[in-house]
């Protein structure tokens, strides 16, 4: 009978952290996939770089973005979750701190695959 027990404890725990695993991928972490993500507006100045846009799947909700600099290439990371509480728009605008005039394309990447979303 213990032993039933234990084994029983150990799988409803292994099940329990595979659900916790999940729940913090879709929710918290979230993935950069830019398939339905739609640029609205570029605004490039001299101090700054504005991209306004969407996310149109309406189950995904922004989250963060992150953006590297190389030469001439800006490269913009837009992270998704779920929606919920905590994220519950789709819609973003951001302020690039980095000089429009100097940047010919802008691209949107997922770490693996990219789209170019503006050029000069």
């Amino acid at each position: 009978m213990k032993k039933i027990i234990k084994i029983a404890l150990i799988v409803v725990s292994v099940l329990l952290l595979i659900g916790i695993g999940i729940y913090v991928k879709l929710f918290y972490i979230g993935n950069k996939d830019y398939s339905s993500i739609v640029i609205n507006q570029v605004v490039t100045g001299t101090d700054k770089i504005i991209i306004k846009g969407e996310i149109t799947d309406s189950s995904r909700a922004f989250k963060d973005s992150s953006y590297t600099l190389v030469g001439a290439e800006l490269y913009l990371s837009i992270n998704s979750v779920l929606v919920s509480g905590k994220y519950s728009s789709g819609t973003f605008e951001m302020a690039i701190p980095v000089n429009g005039l100097d940047v010919n394309n802008i691209h949107l990447t997922d770490d693996k695959t990219t789209k170019v979303i503006y050029s000069k």
